[in-house]
């Protein structure tokens, strides 16, 4: 019998993300992908990863016969994968997904999908021409709850949905330096509200189109932090509160969703972590959300005005190394399949649009922002260079300007 054919992966970056989150899910996929190269500028790092992913497979008692290279370049790593796995921080993730496209290599970038939606907008343009396939990895809709909270809303439980609020985050600074800085990373709203954004757009339905944002306030909550051994302010916003506007195309009503994407402590609910963060769904017959019992047990409360309260036990995910694991196994089975994945370059654009369209909105006094006002907004950046890293720079800055410390 022919032996089925994995798919050749490569690595860049190699931080947190990677090595505790996406390498033991290459371990585990094992029968379907192998690491063949990994690229980061620091080559110490990826030489890191490189023995990590070694040392993990040979604990899975899994025999490596191949090479696992460490690549010079990331012209390098192309020539030698199928598939690349993008683990940088947020300034180079749309730069790299571009590339490798362009390439024909099949690209999957964690959240966010780019800094802002000019940046994304031209990733979402090379993936339609490109016979490539590009998943953004947003691990939290692989959650099981929220795949139980999305089919109970899709059967008419609570009538049709009015209202979605949802709370993202981790009250911490235990995340690398480069989350704080305002043109590699970007804030807590670049970083959970891209999760704040996908979660509710998937609970409502992909079909659902997002027209307006508001910001309700983007600030700095805990400005003082130690971070990696240093005590330091940050110049991001590290909390993020801001409404979205979806129009459902079978009768034109608005759907708002209130989101909260946060580094500090959470407004909305009792917990904003990834297997518990709070959501709560309003419709015209009742109401749901979740809840945890002593044991953990999770269960779907669905409250029915008239009929009194349900509650569902559904499966839950103790922690996100299913999730993480069950995004690269999707993004691996899209590929055998040749089918894009339900979370592609125009999800993520879309998403990008809606987080740069409510930083927007937070520079102008919070006004409501038409989301297509975003692209022209972004355009203005654009000095003629054809330097698109260049003017992602210039907008984060603006956008993270009421954020930073002056002097």
């Amino acid at each position: 019998m022919e032996q089925k054919k994995r798919i050749r992966l490569g690595c860049i970056g190699g931080g947190m993300i990677m090595n505790v989150a996406h390498v033991p899910a290459y371990v585990e996929l094992r029968e379907e992908m192998i690491v063949t190269g990994i690229y980061c500028p620091q080559k110490e790092t990826a030489e890191e990863t490189r023995e990590n992913y070694l040392s993990q497979m040979a604990r899975a008692g899994a025999e490596v016969d191949w090479e696992v290279r460490v690549c010079a370049s990331f012209e390098e790593l192309l020539e030698r994968v199928d598939a690349i796995d993008i683990g940088t921080p947020t300034r180079w993730h749309a730069w790299y997904a571009e590339r490798a496209l362009a390439a024909g290599v099949h690209a999957m970038s964690e959240k966010p999908i780019a800094r802002n939606y000019w940046e994304a907008k031209h990733l979402e343009e090379a993936a339609q021409t490109s016979g490539a396939i590009y998943q953004l990895n947003d691990d939290n809709v692989f959650l099981p709850r929220y795949q139980h909270i999305k089919n109970v809303l899709a059967s008419g439980a609570i009538g049709e949905v009015t209202q979605l609020l949802l709370t993202r985050g981790s009250p911490s600074s235990d995340r690398n330096d480069w989350f704080f800085d305002p043109v590699s990373g970007g804030g807590a709203i670049l970083d959970y509200g891209s999760h704040a954004v996908m979660g509710a757009w998937f609970l409502l339905g992909f079909d659902k189109r997002p027209r307006r944002v508001r910001a309700i306030d983007i600030r700095v909550k805990d400005r003082t932090r130690f971070i990696r051994g240093r005590l330091r302010d940050i110049e991001t916003d590290d909390d993020a509160h801001f409404k979205v506007f979806f129009e459902d195309p079978g009768n034109g009503d608005m759907i708002p969703a209130v989101l909260e994407a946060t580094w500090s402590w959470p407004d909305f609910g009792e917990n904003s972590s990834d297997t518990h963060g709070h959501i709560r769904v309003d419709g015209t017959e009742g109401w749901l959300t979740s809840q945890f019992d002593e044991n953990d047990q999770e269960y779907l409360v669905v409250h029915r005005f008239a009929a009194g309260e349900r509650r569902i036990p559904i499966q839950s995910y103790r922690s996100e190394t299913l999730s993480f694991r069950d995004e690269i196994w999707n993004f691996i089975r899209s590929i055998q399949q040749g089918e894009q994945s339900m979370i592609d370059a125009r999800v993520g654009t879309v998403t990008a649009q809606i987080i740069t369209g409510a930083q927007i909105s937070q520079l102008q006094g919070r006004r409501m922002v038409e989301l297509e006002e975003v692209g022209p907004y972004c355009q203005g950046f654009d000095d003629g260079s054809g330097d698109l890293l260049k003017m992602g720079d210039s907008i984060a800055l603006e956008l993270t300007r009421p954020y930073r410390l002056e002097g």
